[in-house]
C-alpha cells in the first residue's frame, strides 16, 4: 500500500482480460438475412455449452436411512448411525 495515495499498486495495474469477439466474414456471394441467421444458429449450436462441474456426492436417501428402531432403544448409536460411519 502506498503511503501517499493509500491504494494498492498491484490491484491498480490489473486489467480484465477481454473475451475474443466472434467474427464471421462473408467472402463470396450475398446471403439473405435468413441464410445468415441459419448459419449463425448452426455455428452457435456446434460450439456447445461449457462442461458442467461434477455433482456433489450426497448421502441423502441411502437405503440404510429406511431402518427405524423402537423408541425404547437404549443404545447410544443406532445401526443407522453406525452404517453411516462405516461408509465414510
Amino acid at each position: 500500500m502506498s503511503r501517499v495515495s493509500g491504494t494498492n499498486e498491484v490491484s491498480d495495474e490489473t486489467q480484465a482480460a477481454e473475451a475474443p469477439q466472434p467474427r464471421i466474414q462473408i467472402l463470396k456471394g450475398e446471403p439473405t438475412d435468413a441464410e445468415l441467421a441459419a448459419l449463425i444458429t448452426v455455428l452457435g449450436c456446434a460450439g456447445g455449452t461449457p462442461p458442467q462441474p461434477p455433482a456433489e456426492n450426497t448421502r441423502w436417501g441411502l437405503p440404510v436411512d429406511k431402518l427405524r428402531f423402537a423408541m425404547s432403544n437404549y443404545q447410544r448409536l443406532t445401526l443407522q448411525q453406525i452404517t453411516h460411519m462405516k461408509r465414510r
